[in-house]
This record gives C-alpha cells, sequence and structure tokens, in this order.
C-alpha cells in the first residue's frame, strides 16, 4: 500500500514539474529582442555580396543587416544560470513550395552587450514551418538541457531530417563563427549558404 501511495505521490509530483518557458516574448522585450537579433544576424544572416568577415561588422552594411533581421523570426530562446543564452532563429529557405531553415545555438554577452561568445550548434535542413517548430523545438530543449543531438545528424536519424548540419564533412568553427568544410573551408564559398 505505502509504495502506491509513493508512486502516486511521484506522479503528482512530476505532473507539477514546472517546464521553463523558451518564449522570447516571455523573457524579453520587443526592444530587446531587436538587440539580441542585431548582435547574431551578422554570423547567422547572409553576408552582403562585397562584405569580407573582417568587413561585414562595417555601418556600411547595416541597412543589408537590418533587412536579414526583418527575414529571420527569433523562435525559441532561454538564458540559463551561467548566463549562457540560446537561441532559436527560422527564415524562409529557397525551394518550390514553402519551407524554413533553422539554427539553434548559444552566445554570451558582457556588460557592454557585447557578444564575448557565439556558437551555433545545428542548422536544420528545409522544411514546412510546423514541422520545423516541432523538430527545432525538440532540438533546442535538448541543446538547453546539454543533451547529446548525435541521434538527429543525418547519418543517425534514420531517415527522418532534423540536423543538416554539422555532419561528417561540415563543422561550425567557433574561433572562426563560422561554417566550414573539412574538405574546400569555408562553407558560404562551397556552396552558397547564407
Amino acid at each position: 500500500m505505502k509504495l502506491k501511495y509513493i508512486l502516486i505521490l511521484t506522479i503528482i509530483l512530476c505532473a507539477c514539474e514546472t517546464k521553463e518557458s523558451y518564449l522570447p516574448k516571455e523573457q524579453l522585450t520587443p526592444q530587446r529582442q531587436d538587440v539580441v537579433m542585431s548582435k547574431i544576424i551578422r554570423y547567422a544572416g547572409r553576408r552582403p555580396d562585397k562584405a569580407t568577415d573582417s568587413t561585414k561588422f562595417s555601418s556600411q552594411y547595416d541597412e543589408h543587416y537590418t533587412k536579414q533581421v526583418a527575414e529571420h523570426k527569433l523562435n525559441l530562446y532561454f538564458v540559463n544560470k551561467s548566463n549562457d543564452h540560446f537561441f532559436l532563429i527560422s527564415r524562409k529557405a529557397p525551394s518550390i513550395y514553402e519551407k524554413h531553415v533553422a539554427t539553434g545555438g548559444r552566445f554570451k554577452m558582457n556588460e557592454m552587450d557585447s557578444l564575448v561568445e557565439y556558437e551555433e550548434i545545428f542548422r536544420t535542413w528545409k522544411m514546412p514551418y510546423d514541422t520545423l517548430m516541432n523538430r527545432g523545438g525538440l532540438l533546442f530543449d535538448k541543446m538547453v538541457k546539454g543533451e547529446s543531438l548525435e541521434s538527429y545528424l543525418t547519418k543517425n536519424s534514420g531517415g527522418v531530417e532534423y540536423i543538416e548540419f554539422p555532419d561528417d564533412n561540415v563543422y561550425y568553427d567557433k574561433q572562426a563563427r563560422k561554417w566550414k568544410s573539412t574538405q574546400f573551408g569555408s562553407v558560404e564559398e562551397m556552396v552558397g549558404i547564407d
């Protein structure tokens, strides 16, 4: 009989456990969302045609990146106790049918709102928006919790498309803050990723 009560109490406690909200609007004002997006878009967005890695921060490209912010959506956001800011942003992807692609990552900022760390942890395949939010939400939750995403890589996912990058050839270089290929160097130059 005691075991039955312990089991019931455990179920009630689990049911009452509150899950963290990952909705940006519940954590950030609209103005603060704009600040976050403007900080990460120069890495996550498409670089201007004439810009290089060293010139993409020039104010001459501000208008380009303002348009990039408008083309992206901050879907999910969370800051943990270590002050790691996790994000999932999405945008429409080039496709015959309407599809979207998402990038999940993390960053840290100092007191002056400068990025001191930035890392893109995954990029999804192109997919319909509802599918993207279901799969991207799952990946985001696991990323925030520090769980492995290994089973969601293309080579391990059993034909279900979750993560396009990283893979055996493409990895994220945290120092350079960009995706690279083990064979070709910069992924942007290899396949025109934006």
